[in-house]
């Protein structure tokens, strides 16, 4: 009896037994309606207080693992600011359309002129078939091995671009040697890592297209993806992106 009855009485109507706590003040209660009521009295939104002060010998891994969460939630607020208060008066028209186009998909791009990524950055907008096609840049961890593959149409399937690059005819004889781990274990056999703004990383699929791998994620200029081998994916758990839910991105980036 004495575990069921743990929070005490309602603090509302002192009259059943408290079921919840709110998160936010920590007033105990009974029933929605003593929730709505203490909300109304109390001003309460009953949100937790993401910034409260804790003590350190109160401090437990879930304060931690929210504080990290918070402080991804700040990154990623400062890159969307950036981007959206980005002068378009600086883009040439070539990358306002590029980017406006993305921004239809669900695809925040951010393009910084007269850098050099954007020099390098040769995706563009085809208005005539209304497709995109991007320039994308692919690194093998753990080698010096990097291929740069431009007019990649958003329709295709990422593992149909790499292909040719998990077989032996396709390098020379000094890079057969470095991607032999590379070509024995194939693209089932590796992950995919798409860089963030961030410092981060998106996982994705490779039966994917580009344009749905793409959607609900931030990329600077164009995709950066390396390519991992799965033996090794352990190493980069702690830098996988997790999307923020105010984007609507419903696909998990979480590492299985």
């Amino acid at each position: 009896m004495e575990s069921k009855n743990r929070l005490g009485y309602c603090e509302v109507c002192d009259n059943d037994v408290a079921k919840y706590c709110c998160p936010r003040c920590e007033v105990k209660t009974c029933s929605l309606s003593c929730v709505n009521i203490h909300k109304k009295e109390l001003d309460c939104d009953g949100k937790k207080y993401k910034t409260g002060f804790k003590r350190l010998e109160n401090f437990t891994d879930a304060e931690m693992s929210q504080d990290y969460r918070l402080m991804n939630e700040f990154i990623e607020a400062v890159g969307e600011f950036k981007m959206k208060t980005q002068r378009i008066c600086n883009l040439s028209p070539v990358f306002r359309r590029l980017r406006y186009q993305a921004y239809q998909r669900n695809i925040r791009l951010q393009i910084l002129p007269k850098s050099t990524l954007n020099k390098n950055n040769t995706s563009f907008f085809n208005h005539k078939i209304n497709k995109i096609f991007w320039r994308i840049d692919w690194t093998f961890h753990g080698t010096d091995v990097k291929y740069t593959t431009h007019k990649v149409p958003e329709y295709q399937k990422i593992n149909n671009i790499v292909r040719d690059y998990f077989t032996t005819e396709f390098h020379d004889d000094e890079t057969k040697e470095k991607m032999q781990f590379y070509v024995s274990a194939g693209i089932k056999g590796v992950i995919f890592l798409m860089k963030t703004p961030y410092g981060k990383y998106y996982q994705l699929d490779s039966e994917d297209s580009i344009l749905y791998s793409l959607r609900y994620k931030t990329i600077l200029e164009y995709p950066e993806i390396l390519i991992v081998l799965s033996i090794h994916k352990d190493t980069f758990s702690d830098l996988l992106y997790i999307e923020n839910s105010t984007f609507n991105n419903n696909k998990s980036t979480t590492m299985t």
